[in-house]
């Protein structure tokens, strides 16, 4: 699969299958209806768990996983042909394979009951969402080291992590300022944003891909993107 193809699955999937578990289990009855992004009303966890959309929801994300360890690869055979060195691309490549591990991790025990299992749930998830944006980090340092004009998609991919970053920490912060419903409703408003902003990151390398002609078949340096 081309690596453009891989970064746009990689956008969409998540996108279909967390907002369709969310409407089949609102459908079904299983939680409230709401908006999640205003309202706070749900977790994508319960969403996905609180219906048989779980099942469609652990298997689009196991996939999804396997993409994703495909694109950090096409990630550091980008940057190689741009002059980064090993020693750049390989911590950023261990990283987000791990985050694209524990996904699978946290989507196969989702459902489970058990605190031993709640328990991989909850690093299952933490060091997915952690690892993927700190690689994603990475790789728009060496972006920005390597493309001074700062193309475009570049611009956006910049803009994203900022507010990525500010969304974390008011995260932080709801957690110390606030307790009961307040804190669980922010909580939820805050994971709905940051999934959103995380999964809109590979929708800018696919265009960004697609506007220098990266693929599977490039074997010397490309292009640099204006």
């Amino acid at each position: 699969m081309q690596p453009v193809h891989t970064a746009w699955l990689i956008f969409l999937l998540p996108l279909l299958v967390v907002h369709g578990a969310w409407l089949w289990s609102s459908m079904a009855g299983a939680i409230d209806w709401c908006l999640p992004y205003w309202s706070g009303c749900t977790s994508i966890s319960r969403a996905a768990r609180s219906s048989d959309a779980l099942f469609l929801f652990r298997a689009v994300m196991t996939f999804n996983a396997a993409l994703l360890v495909s694109y950090w690869l096409h990630v550091s055979h980008y940057l190689a042909l741009y002059s980064a060195p090993k020693t750049a691309t390989r911590p950023l490549n261990i990283i987000g394979i791990t985050g694209a591990i524990f996904l699978v991790l946290y989507a196969n025990f989702l459902g489970s009951d058990g605190d031993f299992y709640q328990l991989l749930r909850r690093y299952g998830v933490t060091i997915y969402f952690s690892f993927t944006v700190l690689a994603q980090m990475l790789f728009l340092r060496q972006l920005l080291l390597r493309f001074p004009a700062k193309p475009v998609w570049i611009t956006y991919k910049t803009w994203l992590s900022v507010g990525l970053l500010l969304l974390g920490l008011t995260s932080v912060f709801c957690n110390a300022l606030l307790t009961g419903d307040a804190r669980d409703r922010w909580e939820n408003i805050i994971e709905w944003h940051f999934a959103l902003g995380m999964n809109s990151y590979f929708l800018f390398s696919a265009l960004l891909w697609h506007h220098t002609g990266y693929s599977l078949q490039a074997r010397s340096a490309l292009p640099t993107p204006k």
